[in-house]
């Protein structure tokens, strides 16, 4: 008899070290180590993961899959593909779940039946006493106007409506918007989205340094080329809104941050460790390399958005 009721899926990418922190978190849930499993799906890291998997003792089962390198759309579906679970759980390999996560999702599918179960992903840069302020984390995110998200670091639906939709859209590649694109599909299903506060995990996220900001500013722009296809794929006014196309108009506001000019003022600002202000600098450089993807992506599907 499968006692197998849930299955986590984690893509990961060269995050060997964070990733072995977020696993301890799901060894420690209180949810039966016997009714969950994790599946690891690595998108062909280098830095030792599979080592690093085959190294650890869990209490729970634990998958590790490899695939050439190909994103995390393609990576979530090979993981859907071989879950025992009736739920699947999403979260990423930088993601750090308190005990009762397991147990307030699974609660909400009992509870509601046939739903998609979003919780709220918080940001931290700590690796100790990581939930010492969790009550309060709830409480704001309790009074947070937006509705569910549909991010998958920190979602759940069972298996047999994701492969009644067909998983995820591979056409999508990096990171931005699949996950999205799912949760549309899943709704128009008729699936409701149900928000669980208890849900709540960690996003670790170190501090900023400037030798992060190409590889930010990269993946950044990979979000703007997939928003443009996922408003091609579902062009209706409320997705359009939600890519965000207004970014084309701030950004040429902003436009200078690319140059000279703007890599002197965040170098500058460095210096004189002047946090607020390099952090609207890099906010701005972000946001920059984003609507260079809308332009990309425009491009690229031959999409309008203005």
């Amino acid at each position: 008899m499968n006692k197998m009721e849930v299955s986590i899926i984690i893509p990961t990418y060269n995050r060997k070290e964070i990733l072995r922190e977020a696993l301890e978190f799901l060894f420690n849930q209180s949810y039966p180590k016997e009714n969950y499993e994790i599946v690891i799906v690595d998108d062909g890291s280098t830095d030792g993961t599979e080592k690093m998997i085959n190294s650890l003792s869990p209490p729970c089962r634990l998958v590790y899959l490899h695939q050439d390198r190909k994103g995390p759309a393609i990576a979530r579906n090979l993981g859907i593909k071989n879950a025992r679970g009736k739920i699947i759980v999403f979260i990423d390999s930088d993601i750090f779940s308190s005990p009762d996560f397991i147990n307030e999702h699974v609660k909400f599918h009992r509870r509601f039946g046939d739903v998609v179960v979003s919780g709220p992903t918080v940001r931290t840069d700590k690796l100790k006493d990581v939930f010492s302020d969790i009550k309060r984390r709830k409480f704001r995110e309790s009074l947070a106007w937006s509705g569910p998200s549909l991010i998958t670091s920190n979602l759940s639906v069972k298996k047999e409506f994701l492969l009644k939709v067909g998983g995820f859209d591979g056409e999508f590649v990096g990171m931005g918007w699949h996950d999205w694109e799912l949760g549309l599909r899943l709704k128009k299903l008729g699936l409701e989205v149900k928000r669980n506060v208890e849900a709540i995990v960690y996003h670790y996220k170190r501090k900023r340094r400037l030798s992060d900001i190409p590889f930010l500013c990269e993946k950044r722009r990979g979000q703007g080329i997939n928003a443009v296809l996922y408003y091609k794929k579902h062009p209706s006014l409320k997705v359009k809104l939600g890519i965000r196309p207004q970014s084309l108009i701030f950004d040429k506001l902003i436009g200078w941050i690319d140059k000279n000019f703007g890599e002197r003022l965040i170098l500058l600002a460095a210096r004189k460790g002047d946090q607020w202000w390099l952090n609207l600098l890099i906010k701005w450089k972000l946001l920059h390399a984003y609507a260079q993807g809308l332009r990309d992506g425009m491009k690229k599907y031959k999409v309008r958005l203005f």
